[in-house]
């Protein structure tokens, strides 16, 4: 970011930091004590001064990461930022309680900039920040014409302290609201969980708890973005945050959660009262109209969780509200009571999230394998890698028991990445047997795929292993919604794949969310065809809209897999249309890493003899 000469000093300052540091919106400039102490140091040492523009909030911390600034200025005691160099420069203290401020240079500050302002700070009279900082406090906006430095110099020390006092006494009440808007969610200006939770925590001792109810309002704004778009997804969800801000009292607390849901924490005589409150807020919100755009009663739907119903725990009780409001979805409710009855089922799923960390720590999610077979020959080709977890309480659980709940909950990258591993692992096994032709799909989620980081996790694991890279199919799942950034994401990240090797495909083709725009947009290597389309091909439209898929896909050069095969009859429709490879429970069911390690070494023997 410097200048060739080095003149060029880049600031990242404190927008909130008034009146020592802060940002004036109206002049567009930053403003304040330190502000007219680094510009009086520029004029002086011969430097020109740049202050970065703040966004919404304060962006030092990734000015700092991105190394984009020479100065982080503003700082108070406890700051912390990364990529920065030696001490803090310290420009004064308040004198009655010791707090100091500061300026921190980065790693790519020079050190003759480092030099210069140590020595031009440390002529700087605590006299002199006196004035500074009184004249850009209100107090001497009140009184323009005012000069408090001559009250300074003139020996009236006492009075220029009790200016002071109030001024920092105003600093610590900014301060003191920022700190409790630090959990304050940036995009919708509603509280966060972290609110919700210290509430929670309080209500643990309060006698009245039994008259305080959670209600979920549950977006589904994965379909509402796929069926209309993005931008009127976030129509709606502000459409829905002000339905719910409207209804709310001044002492309820409303919350937004990472999952695009709306709590609303409030004291009702009743959980039926609860339910009526719930129930008036859906009716505004299904008044929301948009051109070409219309609400179906599971797209918003609200769960009611009651405090008397005895769970202690803060994660327990968001868990049980949410499921509530997405299980309302599901059953065509538009509101639905969390009560102990209906609770059993949801308390399992509880209980299978809370097992989770502990279930990989122990090993206990097992590597399967449902072999691919050659649509001509039959012969097995490779498989799918799956996964089982073997439940110290509830035996072996198949994906179907745990997989949604981790999509739902936001940790299936975890379970992607731990099958990675094992996938791996099994490729290793079969490379020293000296099978070089069998080849493994492992599972990842569209949101894990298209995580930023997604690239970085998977050279980790791969690096480790020396098997040929090509027979690592990475098989991209369909079940979530994905906005612009991820979509950027994932076709980096299919590409970054591709340097390294190995190869993708889509998971689930043709039903929910994948369609035609995802072949134009993503460089893929193959389709795996839904197995509602498979059971379809007895009808006729079936048969024709199968057979257009497979010979759109290898008009692209793409591999075609057909999953859900159970009948001989959707094997010869099959084979006419051409699709390549074949998998289901007609040929093989899925196999234990072991046994299906057993068969392939038994076929290698045969064709070996």
């Amino acid at each position: 970011m410097l200048s060739k000469d080095g003149s060029m000093i880049y600031v990242g300052g404190n927008p909130d930091l008034y009146p020592l540091e802060y940002y004036d919106t109206h002049s567009g400039s930053y403003e304040g004590a330190i502000t007219e102490f680094l510009d009086g140091f520029a004029a002086e040492y011969g430097y020109e001064l740049q202050y970065l523009k703040p966004g919404e909030t304060d962006n030092r911390r990734q000015y700092a990461r991105n190394r984009q600034v020479d100065i982080i200025s503003g700082c108070d005691e406890g700051d912390e930022f990364p990529n920065i160099a030696d001490e803090p420069l310290t420009l004064f203290d308040t004198g009655s309680d010791g707090e100091e401020y500061s300026i921190m240079f980065t790693d790519i500050a020079p050190a003759k900039l480092r030099s210069d302002l140590s020595e031009y700070a440390s002529g700087y009279t605590q006299e002199e920040w006196t004035g500074l900082i009184v004249e850009s406090s209100e107090v001497a906006a009140a009184s323009e014409e005012t000069d408090y430095l001559p009250f300074v110099t003139a020996g009236l020390a006492a009075l220029a302290a009790a200016v002071l006092t109030v001024v920092f006494l105003r600093i610590h009440g900014r301060k003191k609201q920022i700190s409790l808007n630090r959990y304050r969610d940036p995009v919708t200006g509603l509280s966060t969980e972290k609110n919700l939770e210290e509430a929670f925590s309080h209500l643990k001792m309060d006698q009245s708890r039994d008259e305080y109810h959670l209600i979920c309002f549950h977006l589904n704004l994965d379909r509402i973005g796929y069926l209309y778009g993005q931008a009127r997804a976030r129509v709606l969800y502000i459409h829905c945050i002000e339905a719910v801000k409207s209804a709310a009292g001044r002492a309820d607390l409303i919350v937004s959660t990472e999952a695009s849901d709306i709590l609303v924490l409030k004291r009702l005589q009743s959980r039926e009262k609860a339910r009526e409150w719930a129930d008036s807020v859906l009716k505004k919100i299904y008044e929301f109209s948009a051109v070409g755009m219309k609400l179906d009663h599971c797209d918003v739907t609200a769960g009611v969780f009651s405090l008397e119903s005895g769970y202690q725990e803060f994660d327990q009780a968001l868990f049980h509200v949410h499921q509530c409001a997405v299980k309302a979805s599901i059953t065509g409710e538009e509101c639905r009571l969390c009560s102990t009855e209906k609770c059993f089922g949801c308390q399992e799923r509880w209980q299978l999230l809370y097992d989770f960390e502990k279930g990989l720590e122990r090993k206990e999610f097992q590597l399967y394998l449902q072999f691919f077979v050659d649509a001509n020959s039959f012969k097995v080709v490779g498989g799918e890698a799956l996964s089982r977890w073997k439940h110290p309480r509830l035996g072996l659980l198949t994906p179907d028991r745990y997989v949604p709940l981790l999509e739902d909950d936001g940790r299936i990258g975890e379970l992607d990445f731990y099958g990675l591993e094992k996938t791996c692992e099994f490729l290793e096994k079969l490379d020293k047997h000296g099978i070089k032709d069998f080849f493994i799909s492992c599972n990842f989620a569209r949101k894990t795929f298209s995580s930023p980081n997604f690239v970085r996790r998977f050279i980790e694991i791969i690096e480790k292993y020396t098997f040929t890279r090509k027979l690592l199919i990475l098989e991209v799942t369909e079940s979530q919604w994905m906005d612009r950034d991820e979509a950027g994401h994932m076709l980096d990240n299919i590409l970054e794949i591709h340097k390294h090797g190995s190869r993708v495909i889509f998971d689930d083709f043709g039903m929910g969310f994948s369609s035609f725009h995802d072949l134009q947009d993503y460089p893929m290597d193959g389709l795996k065809l839904d197995k509602e389309l498979v059971d379809n091909m007895w009808t006729e439209q079936g048969k024709i809209i199968m057979s257009a898929l497979v010979e759109t896909g290898h008009r692209m050069g793409l591999t075609i897999l057909a999953e859900g095969v159970e009948k001989d009859s959707q094997i010869e429709t099959l084979r006419s249309i051409n699709c390549d490879v074949l998998q289901g429970f007609r040929f093989y069911v899925p196999l234990p890493a072991y046994e299906a390690e057993k068969r392939i070494l038994e076929e290698l023997e045969k064709r070996e003899n």
